[in-house]
């Protein structure tokens, strides 16, 4: 299961390309992935809505390399001949687990859903979704049945940010309404030179001398992920690419009409909205504890640092009147019912 190199950070590269049309994205993220998620028997990914519990997905694109010639007809009837409650639970958007691990003992559930993939005996399924619902699920099949190492669950964990960080981004892009209204490129809040990691411009919540800070640290560890550690440590590179700057901003490569490079930072935060009290930072935080991430990932996911984390759920449960996060997780467990808006 380790087989991983320089095509790990390719991986995490594809996510933020904003070059390919909507329709070819997921392609070039499997495409890029595939040297360290193919085990050769091919991966696949879909994008989609994920439906209130018992109902159907509701599949907006599936894209496949190496895969069966009929593997969307072979998806298709897994979702009208499974149950929706056994792929709902199966689909949880948790750690990243093989799908013998996410049966949990259900033999019957797993042997139901491996005969649609006859050609293999398991598989790696890494998703990625926002509290609306809206995200990527990727399955990579295995030729045995398999428990993954810590190791690299928490890497196809970090990988599973980016790849969800890029889906956001771009959806909030084709919808033509980018959260920043602001006349920079793709409505970005700050502008950063390649070279000397200097915010060029800034503006809303960049403006301040913390934010732009920050935006500086960020370009600069990302720099140095794509440079030579790409080779020579992979999995150091990729803990240095957080999939966000303080909750809020994802860096992107932009080209001027020169062909100048510079970064973007472009407001790229999970939406999220509580009626129980909660800010939306703390909101944030809470549903990936709900997801069952550990505070190391989830201040992964959200670029803040682990104290912060930390504090931040003590905040929620000090206004929620629970002692621990079992019980915070268990009060707010009816919000993890994702695909709700």
């Amino acid at each position: 299961m380790d087989h991983i190199g320089s095509a790990l950070i390719d991986f995490t590269e594809a996510a933020y390309d904003l070059e390919p049309e909507p329709q070819e994205w997921l392609a070039k993220l499997l495409e890029a992935g595939a040297p360290v998620i193919d085990h050769g028997l091919g991966v696949f990914a879909l994008t989609c809505m994920r439906p209130p519990e018992g109902a159907s997905f509701a599949i907006d694109q599936l894209n496949a390399i190496s895969a069966p010639d009929d593997l969307v007809e072979r998806v298709m009837r897994l979702q009208a001949e499974v149950p929706a409650s056994l792929l709902w639970r199966l689909s949880f958007p948790t750690i990243p687990k093989t799908l013998s691990e996410a049966a949990d003992g259900d033999l019957g559930g797993f042997n139901l859903i491996m005969r649609h993939f006859d050609f293999a005996k398991d598989g790696l399924g890494m998703s990625a979704f926002d509290p609306n619902g809206r995200g990527v699920y990727l399955i990579a099949p295995l030729s045995r049945v398999t428990t993954l190492s810590e190791r690299s669950r928490e890497r196809w964990q970090m990988v599973a940010a980016h790849f969800g960080a890029g889906y956001r981004l771009r959806r909030a892009l084709q919808g033509g309404e980018p959260e920043a209204a602001t006349n920079l490129p793709h409505g970005a809040e700050a502008v950063i030179d390649p070279i000397s990691f200097r915010v060029t411009d800034a503006r809303g919540q960049a403006k301040s001398r913390g934010a732009r800070e920050a935006l500086r640290d960020a370009a600069t560890q990302v720099d140095r992920a794509r440079g030579q550690l790409r080779k020579t440590d992979p999995e150091k590179a990729l803990r240095l690419w957080k999939a966000l700057v303080r909750g809020r901003w994802s860096t992107v490569d932009w080209f001027d009409s020169d062909d100048r490079r510079f970064v973007l930072a472009m407001p790229n935060g999970p939406k999220v909205s509580d009626p129980r009290g909660l800010t939306e930072r703390e909101m944030q935080v809470v549903t990936y504890a709900l997801f069952g991430q550990s505070n190391k990932l989830i201040a992964y996911n959200l670029g803040l640092s682990a104290g912060r984390i930390s504090a931040l759920l003590r905040s929620a449960m000090h206004k929620m009147d629970v002692q621990t996060r079992a019980q915070l997780v268990s009060k707010l467990q009816d919000f993890a019912a994702i695909g709700q808006d």
